[in-house]
């Protein structure tokens, strides 16, 4: 067994510690593996510390983690790791630095990172009234056909649109979502329908 395969065992080991209970022990094998471990296992050794900090509150700590992750750019957890670093950031109301990580994340290609970071992009672009530059990202979001980010991010989109004067491809927007059948945005884009053709009327 190669050193790097001892490390990745050592992660599910803190993993499994973590999901016993065991937060201290785990956070310390994290912390040994992100500081001295090759660099895709301690990227990912970094990226699974900030998860545990930020689980029993260390934000601070957690957003120390998520850089040590990031500092490893090919390692698998460098686009999760801005993802969660700009959404702690972002509710922190640090939206500057919270929009470029969110970028990074978006732009990253990762299957999960990526439309989780155009959804949550463009919802902090539109709360800052950058209504277009909102649009393209949750287009972005929709169009990577994400399970749960796709049909969020429809949603959010069919809201925009209407508040834009485009009712029609609210609508439509809307219809598409409750065809989904999403557990939570389904609902949503069904009270969001019912509004519009209330206000339609």
């Amino acid at each position: 067994m190669s050193s790097s395969d001892i490390e990745v065992l050592a992660i599910a080991v803190a993993r499994n510690t973590y999901e016993k209970g065991d937060i201290a022990a785990a956070e310390e094998m994290l912390r040994v593996i992100a500081v001295e471990g090759r660099s895709s296992a301690a990227g990912m050794a970094a990226f699974d510390l900030g998860l545990v900090l930020e689980s029993r509150g260390d934000a601070r700590g957690a957003q120390h983690a998520y850089r040590m992750a990031m500092n490893f750019p090919n390692s698998d957890a460098a686009a999760t790791a801005a993802l969660n670093l700009g959404i702690i950031l972002f509710h922190e109301g640090d939206t500057e630095q919270a929009r470029t990580l969110l970028t990074i994340a978006m732009e990253s290609g990762h299957p999960e990172a990526s439309p989780k970071g155009a959804f949550n992009l463009g919802g902090l672009l539109s709360r800052q009234g950058h209504t277009e530059e909102a649009m393209r990202a949750l287009q972005r979001a929709v169009d990577s056909g994400h399970p749960d980010e796709s049909p969020g991010a429809l949603t959010q989109l069919g809201a925009l649109w209407f508040a834009t004067g485009r009712v029609a491809d609210a609508e439509a927007a809307f219809e598409r979502v409750i065809a989904t059948r999403h557990p939570e945005f389904a609902a949503m884009a069904h009270a969001c329908l019912i509004d519009l053709r209330r206000r339609r009327r």
